[in-house]
């Protein structure tokens, strides 16, 4: 079961119980998906980036205990999210956006575009900040459990930042325990 958490009008959060990673250190950890609504500026502006980040109740409390403001469990992952980030997916690559068009047009009006510099990728932009967050919940959301059959290969990728998203995820998890 999926559990969708609102973190802001442009922010959301998902996780599943069976969504996690293991680095061979004692128990998996578990992770989320947090999906953002950015503006690019122009018509159909809106793209949807997504990151991976460990669910809340494995980050490590060091990283929040000097934090006032944070009440809930939502505070909690906006402020690690946008603190110290997450591990960048291609939520596009799950379901490719051409492949999607049919059932996703009744979600949103979208325009899809490949990427820069010759790319392959197909980017699926938004007319409005509505229709990318109603398309992030209705669609990326469900879709997003394909990532996880491939959960290695995505963190061991190298980010543009160093590291591979391993090292990532390590940086604000509770240290594992043999």
């Amino acid at each position: 079961m999926l559990t969708i958490l609102e973190l802001d009008d442009n922010l959301i959060y998902v996780e599943s119980e069976r969504w996690q990673c293991d680095f061979g250190l004692g128990s998996p950890v578990k992770l989320g998906l947090v999906l953002e609504a950015v503006d690019l500026g122009g018509s159909f502006s809106f793209v949807i980036e997504a990151c991976l980040m460990p669910q809340p109740e494995y980050i490590d409390p060091e990283i929040v205990s000097g934090e006032t403001g944070i009440s809930s469990r939502e505070d909690l992952i906006k402020e690690v999210y946008l603190e110290y980030g997450g591990v960048p997916v291609n939520i596009d690559a799950v379901q490719p956006a051409k492949a999607s068009c049919g059932f996703s047009s009744f979600i949103a009006d979208t325009e899809i575009s490949s990427g820069n510099l010759g790319s392959d990728l197909e980017v699926r932009h938004f007319k409005d900040l509505d229709d990318a967050m109603k398309f992030a919940r209705d669609f990326y959301a469900v879709y997003a459990a394909g990532l996880f059959g491939f959960i290695d290969v995505v963190l061991d990728n190298p980010l543009t930042t160093g590291g591979t998203g391993w090292e990532k995820i390590m940086q604000v998890t509770v240290k594992q325990q043999s």
